[in-house]
């Protein structure tokens, strides 16, 4: 078995519109505005030495649905001691729920 993180589990289809994409950043203000959601979240302070940014964005529905989309990211944040993970969703949240997209 391998290890996963998953954001949204779904069938997500980029064949017709969206995309997907990734970067590792040490960026100092990325850096203090996960600082503060996990602050927020947890209560506990922390200096992050880097993130893993995930996005999703305007992704369609397996099989190449397009008349909704939806817009996600995972963060992977790091103090190298501690890991944590931030899963953020669009405004608007989850246009479709599964490969169906009967919402």
């Amino acid at each position: 078995t391998y290890p996963l993180v998953a954001p949204y589990q779904a069938d997500v289809d980029t064949r017709r519109n969206g995309s997907v994409w990734y970067r590792i950043t040490q960026n100092a203000t990325l850096l203090a505005k996960a600082a503060n959601n996990i602050r927020s979240l947890t209560g506990t302070s922390v200096s992050l030495q880097w993130l893993f940014i995930a996005t999703w964005d305007h992704v369609g529905y397996y099989s190449r649905g397009t008349n909704k989309t939806n817009t996600f990211q995972a963060v992977l944040a790091t103090d190298n001691i501690r890991s944590y993970a931030i899963f953020l969703y669009a405004d608007g949240l989850i246009q479709w729920p599964s490969s169906g997209a009967q919402v």
